[in-house]
């Protein structure tokens, strides 16, 4: 699990560097905030018990949005980055409003869309 967190923070330290525009590093900004927040209120969200497993979900989501965006900006450029981040943004906002009980499983159904439509 610790390897998982060292190797997000690297991928997450190489796709900043890699925000050469302020608008597209404004975008990614904004929208990490956003998402932490959501994944803050899903993990604390999660049933006794299931910690692990709600923490694992939201690394596992962390790594997909990295992957996502790092392969925009390769492919597609500032506007494709700025575009998923405000897609990503919405995406925690449902998350962010959704009871407690289906934070989980809104952050994976909307993440995914989001992804899936990159």
């Amino acid at each position: 699990m610790e390897a998982a967190k060292i190797l997000l923070l690297i991928l997450v330290a190489i796709t900043l560097a890699e925000a050469a525009d302020s608008g597209e590093a404004a975008a990614r900004a904004a929208m990490d905030v956003k998402i932490q927040k959501a994944f803050d209120g899903v993990i604390a969200a999660s049933p006794p018990g299931q910690t692990s497993d709600t923490q694992d979900a939201v690394m596992k989501q962390r790594f997909s949005v990295s992957i996502t965006l790092a392969l925009a900006g390769k492919t597609g450029g500032e506007k494709k980055i700025v575009s998923l981040a405000t897609s990503y943004e919405k995406a925690a906002d449902l998350v962010i409003a959704a009871p407690p009980a289906d934070k989980l499983k809104v952050m994976k159904k909307e993440f995914r869309a989001v992804t899936d439509a990159a």
